[in-house]
């Protein structure tokens, strides 16, 4: 942990039309220091006083947005010692398609990834039709990925029978899906349509993640196609809430980003199998 941060905290203009209790207002100052890296994992925050006096508050208001980032798990505190930031969420970019290996390695952090299960099940009619598969057969991929040696991901990915019957399950622990599917069957991962929507953590997925059941997550699911338009890969990757920041470069007149209501996103509309369904 370091001494001091170098953080210099600014004075907010409070809005009294925005509806917004001032803790609120700056908690989301702090958070956005955080996660836009002003303030790293281990850095202390100036004292609640000098808090107080930069963004012109009451003590009181400042140690409410404090409690309030606590409980989100941004903030740790400990006596004689004052508060500290702990851990960043991980900055996942909605960009150019690349696997989770290549992106976190882009980042200096490193990525771990234990395989729980690699069996055949029996898909659904919905993902059946998403994939364009032949019949209802196909192969479940179970992972848990690791950033910095934490639990990061859940991620189950659906793959038709011919490919992943060239996959060997022990070679996902240090390879990519992407990298292996090419290295197999020659597939060349070209496009994908992805969604990410709120969720909570059931008591296996809290179990695995080192978090708590209820917890608020994100769950992306991601079909990835192929240069020939195939549907190679179905994925779900379930994230703990405040362990990822989803970020996006955008620009006027490019086709980006787009906000659905959850009835309108057909990619997570089937909820008739649980989250992991076998080979575990």
């Amino acid at each position: 942990m370091t001494a001091a941060a170098s953080w210099s905290p600014q004075r907010i203009s409070f809005s009294r039309n925005d509806g917004l209790p001032k803790y609120v207002a700056i908690a989301r100052a702090i958070a956005s220091a955080i996660t836009e890296e002003q303030l790293g994992a281990g850095d202390t925050l100036p004292a609640q006083k000098e808090l107080a006096e930069s963004f012109g508050v009451t003590l009181m208001t400042v140690r409410q947005a404090i409690q309030s980032l606590t409980e989100q798990g941004l903030l740790s505190s400990e006596q004689g010692k004052g508060t500290y930031v702990n851990s960043r969420p991980f900055r996942l970019p909605l960009g150019r398609l690349a696997s989770l290996a290549s992106q976190v390695e882009a980042t200096g952090r490193t990525l771990r990834t234990e395989v729980l299960g690699f069996a055949p099940i029996l898909v659904s009619p919905i993902e059946q039709q998403r994939m364009s598969l032949d019949t209802l057969e196909a192969y479940e991929l179970v992972r848990l990925r690791f950033v910095d040696g934490d639990p990061f991901i859940l991620q189950t990915s659906v793959i038709p029978v011919d490919l992943a019957a060239a996959i060997d399950p022990a070679a996902l622990a240090t390879e990519s899906l992407y990298d292996l599917l090419h290295a197999t069957s020659g597939v060349v991962v070209e496009r994908a349509s992805e969604t990410v929507q709120a969720t909570s953590l059931d008591e296996e997925s809290a179990q695995l993640l080192g978090r708590r059941v209820a917890e608020p997550a994100l769950l992306s699911s991601r079909l990835t196609f192929s240069g020939s338009g195939r549907a190679v890969v179905d994925d779900r990757a379930l994230t703990a809430g405040d362990s990822v920041v989803v970020s996006a470069d955008r620009e006027a007149g490019e086709t980006g980003l787009s906000l659905l209501l959850s009835s309108d996103a057909p990619s997570l509309t089937d909820s008739s199998q649980p989250f992991m369904r076998g080979g575990r």
